[in-house]
């Protein structure tokens, strides 16, 4: 479904996309949200399947706190949920695995 972008300097025509936990329409140009989209085209965009999928991180894993999956952090070799802060119980080799990949993302 063809889309005008409302974004200045954008203003291109394409397929936008509904992004659910925002309930915002996504241009595919510019990625910004496009105002002025009414409830009833929202839903038409979700009945067509038209949404944006889940942008999945390295290390998730599920949070109980907030029930859903989340990204990790290490404090004093323990693993804690980047939202919530709820500290998560993993493996050994998760937790290794879980600092170097922490410690290469910061050398970027």
């Amino acid at each position: 479904m063809l889309i005008n972008c409302t974004t200045k300097g954008c203003m291109l025509s394409g397929e936008a996309r509904l992004d659910k936990e925002t309930n915002e329409v996504i241009c595919e140009h510019c990625g910004n949200a496009i105002v002025g989209i009414t409830p009833f085209m929202k839903k038409t965009l979700l009945s067509l399947g038209l949404v944006t999928k889940a942008k999945k991180k390295a290390f998730q894993t599920y949070c109980n706190q907030c029930n859903k999956n989340r990204a990790l952090y290490v404090k004093d070799d323990k693993a804690y949920c980047e939202v919530c802060n709820t500290h998560i119980i993993v493996t050994a080799n998760f937790l290794q695995g879980l600092k170097q990949y922490l410690s290469e993302r910061e050398k970027e």
